[in-house]
């Protein structure tokens, strides 16, 4: 029996050293996975909360063989995220789960491999952050938070064609330097 799983069948006895296990360990992945969607964080932390008591209080009825845990949150994560949608009168776009397996980070990622994603993840940060400020807040709106053009240009103040441009603009940059990253680290 793996530490999860251990964890899980503690929790469901009423252990609650072993529930705040799980909480500190989901707390920020489900947030982000709901932030992504939401963009909003006020929203995001209420939802990641109420996605939380709901998986919790659900626990006893958790088979652990059945779903992954991680599947299990997210799952609920996206409900949650889809019934805010509607109660407020828009609808999200159709996605599919298995897009954000990299927002619930895996307990059983080697170390080698999170050394390099992390080094990966810091570098395209360095890289977005070295941008000229628009085209930074552009590509940080729609494609970290996933916004929609529409949103981004009400977000930023600026016309849809603008945004597309500076989301242009901005990705060339990008290419760019990271072609510059890669032959200077070469040579």
């Amino acid at each position: 029996m793996n530490d999860e799983s251990t964890l899980i069948a503690k929790a469901k006895a009423g252990d609650r050293e072993a529930l705040n296990t799980l909480i500190s360990n989901y707390w920020q992945p489900v947030y982000r996975l709901i932030y992504h969607r939401l963009g909003n964080e006020d929203d995001a932390r209420e939802l990641t909360q109420d996605t939380l008591m709901k998986a919790f209080r659900a626990l006893p009825r958790y088979q652990i063989l059945t779903v992954p845990f991680k599947r299990y949150l997210q799952r609920i994560a996206v409900n949650l995220v889809t019934d805010f949608w509607r109660k407020n009168g828009r609808m999200p776009k159709a996605y599919d789960i298995a897009e954000y397996q990299e927002f619930i980070v895996d307990r059983s990622e080697r170390p080698e491999e999170y050394a390099l994603r992390l080094e990966n993840e810091q570098q395209i940060a360095r890289l977005v952050e070295g941008l000229p400020e628009d085209q930074r807040q552009a590509i940080k709106l729609r494609v970290i938070l996933g916004l929609s053009i529409r949103d981004t240009a009400l977000q930023m103040n600026r016309t849809e064609p603008a945004v597309k441009m500076l989301q242009q603009r901005a990705l060339k940059n990008l290419r760019n330097q990271f072609i510059r990253n890669c032959t200077e680290q070469e040579g």
